[in-house]
């Protein structure tokens, strides 16, 4: 990762694909998935409002969900994009979600979405974590400086969001924290989350939704998280990936890859029969030379 992002990345061939990655990240996240997606989709990767790199945050007062994902849309719509697929990790679970909400995504795919509790304490112990972390990030950059170079310092460090932190590179690990301790919106955006969420309902659609939970995440175990959210998803898929964390794309990228792939060929080819079924004519045979 660099010292500061960009708010996008661009790049590969084929149909949209949007990425959305989760509180105090960057798209660069989604590094060790690209090259598998951009050989099938056009990938956009985008930094979030708020966070390290990516655009202030539009609105007014505190940062909401809602918020978020107008903003986003409205990003895309720029850039020629009015519909796509969506992937998303934590945040980026529940703004892709918003999006297909919105009529944006032909399909979604979430691991380990933030936005599903059941009570209030459920969500504190979601959000005090984060909120002590973000205190204390900055000197943590500091020390990790000195030691980055340790694969036991990187996987001690990531070991509540992913199994395999030891992948991360030197550079890429400092990034991560730096990203953190840059998220600008993050205190706000807590305050928003437990005070409008969780996650509104969403109605059976068209639109094929993949819920993919880390067997083993650590920061929001699938029973007290994910069995919630998915019950307030209609119609949705629910899968669970065994061995990786919270933030799957270091653990295992390649299943993480095809995961995201699935979704987006079976809308694909969907689409593709509903087209061909609209653009089939019958046209009556008259049989005889005219009226009787």
């Amino acid at each position: 990762m660099t010292d500061t992002p960009s708010a996008m990345l661009v790049a590969g061939q084929g149909s949209p694909l949007v990425l959305l990655h989760g509180l105090g990240g960057t798209w660069e996240i989604w590094k060790p998935v690209l090259p598998a997606l951009e050989a099938r989709h056009r990938v956009v990767a985008l930094t979030l409002p708020g966070h390290h790199g990516g655009p202030d945050y539009a609105d007014r007062g505190d940062a909401t969900v809602a918020g978020l994902a107008d903003q986003l849309i409205a990003t895309l719509r720029s850039e020629g994009i009015d519909q796509a697929h969506v992937a998303g990790n934590s945040l980026g679970g529940w703004l892709a979600i918003e999006l297909a909400r919105r009529g944006f995504a032909r399909s979604v795919t979430a691991f380990s979405p933030a936005g599903g509790w059941r009570t209030e304490a459920d969500y504190r112990a979601v959000a005090t974590p984060f909120r002590i972390f973000y205190a204390v990030v900055g000197v943590i950059v500091l020390v990790a400086r000195l030691f980055a170079g340790a694969t036991w310092l990187r996987k001690a460090l990531t070991k509540q969001m992913m199994e395999h932190g030891e992948r991360l590179s030197a550079a890429d690990f400092l990034g991560m924290l730096r990203a953190m301790a840059k998220t600008r919106i993050l205190r706000g955006l807590l305050r928003t989350m437990g005070r409008d969420g969780p996650v509104a309902p969403l109605a059976a659609g068209t639109v094929p939704i993949r819920i993919a939970w880390g067997g083993r995440d650590a920061v929001i175990p699938y029973p007290r998280y994910g069995e919630p959210f998915v019950e307030r998803i209609d119609g949705a898929e629910a899968i669970t990936l065994p061995g990786v964390g919270h933030v799957p794309m270091v653990d295992d990228p390649a299943r993480i890859a095809s995961s995201i792939l699935e979704v987006t060929q079976r809308a694909e080819r969907a689409s593709a029969r509903e087209n061909d079924a609209r653009e089939t004519v019958v046209v009556p045979i008259v049989v005889g030379g005219g009226a009787a």
